[in-house]
């Protein structure tokens, strides 16, 4: 059985750690608060259904795995993909949220 590499496991519990805390600063500051609040849900269960079903797989990757799930329809796959995209916009919000108090801040200086 194939794994990914360390360091590919390393990048996406770094990311995953950073969701759960930008998540968290955001609630603390009540802003977005019900969309942080469904982020922290699906940065922690989706990782956690990603990796149980990880455990299971016959051979190839774990990605090999997600996408051959996802091609038969599994719910978890979907899940998972489910949880990643939305961990994806809740990256270009916080890209928005901080590109924009920039450019406010360069028109107030301007």
């Amino acid at each position: 059985m194939e794994t990914l590499p360390p360091w590919v496991w390393s990048v996406y519990y770094i990311f995953i750690l950073i969701t759960i805390i930008s998540g968290i600063v955001y609630l603390i500051r009540k802003r977005r608060t019900l969309f942080s609040m469904i982020t922290i849900f699906f940065s922690i269960f989706g990782p956690i259904v990603f990796f149980f079903q990880s455990l299971m797989r016959s051979s190839g990757t774990e990605i090999d795995n997600l996408l051959y799930h996802l091609s038969q329809g599994d719910i978890w796959a979907l899940f998972v993909v489910l949880a990643f995209m939305e961990i994806v916009a809740w990256y270009l919000t916080l890209a928005k949220d901080l590109f924009g108090k920039r450019e406010q801040k360069n028109n107030i200086r301007t």
